[in-house]
């Protein structure tokens, strides 16, 4: 048995040589199902290295193969979970109750995320307290009147 062989038969153990293809490397190809896994993982909040790492690809490649998903990685938690909601909306119309049901409760998660936010955002308006020893080193600086800083003279000669 030659290795060239043109016919279907396996040759020895039972291995079938590759049929002579082009040189160097075949393209890393996008595919829908690609796109939705990366989606899903920027969407985890995995780095672009991490996902090029399942995808198999380097990370240059992932950028120049899917420049669309990682242009909107920060916004993909929020693009996944919109199409999800839709697909659970033509699902509660067209009947199904168990998806009225998540529905649901991903529109209370949501508020729950959005009130959760606000909160957050009113905590950090609030200024720091000091302590009994810093509100007197402060009082000492801004002292005024007798004790406080003198002015310097003003000057004679220009």
């Amino acid at each position: 048995m030659s290795c060239g062989s043109s016919d279907d038969a396996p040759g020895l153990f039972g291995w079938t040589p590759a049929p002579p293809r082009g040189q160097g490397r075949p393209p890393y190809v996008w595919s829908r199902e690609k796109s939705n896994k990366l989606m899903v993982l920027f969407a985890s909040g995995y780095r672009q290295r991490d996902a090029a790492a399942v995808l198999g690809c380097d990370v240059k490649t992932l950028r120049k193969v899917f420049p669309q998903e990682c242009k909107h990685q920060a916004q993909a938690e929020l693009i996944t979970r919109s199409g999800l909601m839709a697909k659970l909306v033509e699902l509660a119309e067209s009947g199904n109750v168990s998806a009225i049901r998540q529905f649901d409760k991903m529109l209370t998660a949501e508020r729950l995320k959005s009130v959760a936010g606000t909160i957050v955002e009113r905590r950090k308006e609030k200024p720091e307290k000091l302590g009994k020893k810093d509100q007197a080193k402060l009082a000492a600086h801004e002292m005024g009147g007798k004790f406080g800083a003198r002015t310097p003279p003003p000057r004679l000669i220009n």
